[in-house]
């Protein structure tokens, strides 16, 4: 069986945007004929190295760095270590010195420097690696990728899951960055690209028109992986007394997050929710600012994580609530952007909201059956919460019908994959 070589910043144990969907495709390449061979980042001791799920293991796993030993971190800086963030105060004298170990894991030069030998060495070593998949953002692994593939004779497909630059000017507008110029770079070499949604390729080629060629990008979806523990089946069972809602906190603006906090704080009130009735389990990149920020409110009680547990214990967490809510900025990066929990939510038969801008997120909120406030306005948000909060008392809030939730099935998905694959000429 052909090898292929993945190379990414987003791996389990880590929760960061990409990891799922990186650990969905490794485990389960051979379903399509491909054996995997990962590059990731370090992993942390006394934590898994993968997720109970995948068609196959990968058992050829090559970390750029020696495990991380998180034992003397406190529950804030392991949250924002499993994010891919700098420690909080990593900066300050004393702090900074507990930090650097953990550089490997959020220093994305450190992880190209590294990552590179280990590519070469492997090439060097396996001639069955006929593919390199690199995804992004972050950027590293993309640059990497195009940078191997100008040495070696490899077939090579970038898989871009969100705008590489964050700003995501409008097309025509003219932007000057780093970002913006790797972006450019990237997306006009002329290799074949994924991405995971329509409004993510039709912005590309709106920004780019006439130079990216309309076919060299294939939307591959986002996908839940059934054969995970937390996807069993389970009785049907009336509303209890505590409504536990899953709520995921994408990297929000002040203004953003400070809505969102107090639509909550004002559907508590206005609702009358006693203490003990109401658990709100974190996920997402925002989560790290949404506890400093909320570190010295009530609401700070009401808020459950778990930071030992990854991917597992999330899609664990996910399948008890009552409800999954995806609470997104008011950007324009924000409208091409579906979060990995969201679809697993979306297969587990949760139902599903979303505090977003019109975008991807929302439509697939509201093709499942759910309900959405625009990111930002704290009247709306709180009137989100009540009607989900309503329905469930009552017991009619609605799953997501099967034709959607097949749409996102990772067997579905690996052959849109293998498709795309298959279309480009292999070298």
């Amino acid at each position: 069986m052909s090898k292929v070589l993945i190379l990414t910043r987003n791996f389990p144990p880590y929760v960061t945007g990409g990891a799922s969907r990186a650990w969905k495709f490794a485990s389960n390449f051979a379903a399509i004929g491909w054996s995997p061979v990962a590059v990731a980042p370090p992993a942390i001791a006394g934590m898994a190295a993968g997720v109970s799920s995948g068609a196959n293991g990968v058992s050829e796993l090559y970390r750029t760095a020696p495990d991380l030993d998180a034992g003397d971190l406190d529950a804030a800086a392991r949250c924002s270590l499993l994010h891919g963030k700098e420690l909080p105060g990593a900066n300050r004298p004393f702090k900074g010195k507990l930090a650097r170990p953990f550089k490997s894991a959020t220093d994305g030069s450190l992880w190209q420097k590294s990552a590179e030998a280990t590519v070469e060495q492997l090439l060097e070593q396996d001639p069955e690696i006929d593919l390199l998949y690199a995804q992004g953002p972050p950027l590293e692994p993309l640059m990497l990728a195009l940078d191997v593939t100008r040495r070696r004779s490899l077939n090579l497909m970038l898989d871009i899951t969100a705008p590489l630059d964050p700003a995501m000017p409008a097309p025509g507008a003219s932007r000057s960055s780093a970002a913006a110029k790797a972006e450019e770079h990237i997306l006009l070499s002329g290799v074949p690209l994924l991405t995971p949604n329509r409004f993510l390729k039709e912005y590309f080629l709106k920004k780019y028109p006439g130079r990216l060629d309309y076919n060299h990008v294939t939307i591959v979806p986002p996908a839940f992986d059934p054969s995970h523990p937390a996807f069993r089946r389970q009785e049907s069972k009336t509303p209890g007394t505590v409504l536990r809602v899953a709520l995921l906190v994408d990297e929000l603006p002040k203004g953003d997050l400070k809505a969102l906090l107090a639509g909550i704080d004002a559907w508590i009130r206005a609702d009358g929710i006693a203490a003990g009735g109401l658990e709100l389990a974190l996920f997402g990149d925002g989560v790290p600012e949404l506890l400093r920020r909320a570190a010295k409110k009530p609401i700070r009680q009401l808020f459950v994580l778990d930071e030992t547990g990854g991917i597992d214990r999330e899609l664990e967490t996910c399948r008890n609530a009552a409800f999954f809510c995806a609470a997104l900025g008011n950007s324009a990066a924000s409208t091409v952007v579906v979060p990995d929990r969201l679809i697993d939510a979306l297969g587990m038969g949760l139902p599903l909201c979303a505090v977003a801008p019109e975008g991807e997120a929302s439509r697939l909120a509201v093709e499942s059956g759910g309900m959405c406030a625009p990111a930002g306005n704290a009247g709306a948000i709180m009137e989100l919460f009540r009607a989900m909060a309503s329905g469930w008392s009552f017991g009619n809030l609605q799953a997501a019908p099967d034709w959607l939730r097949e749409r996102h099935t990772i067997s579905a998905v690996m052959q849109e994959l293998r498709r795309a694959i298959a279309s480009q000429p292999l070298i």
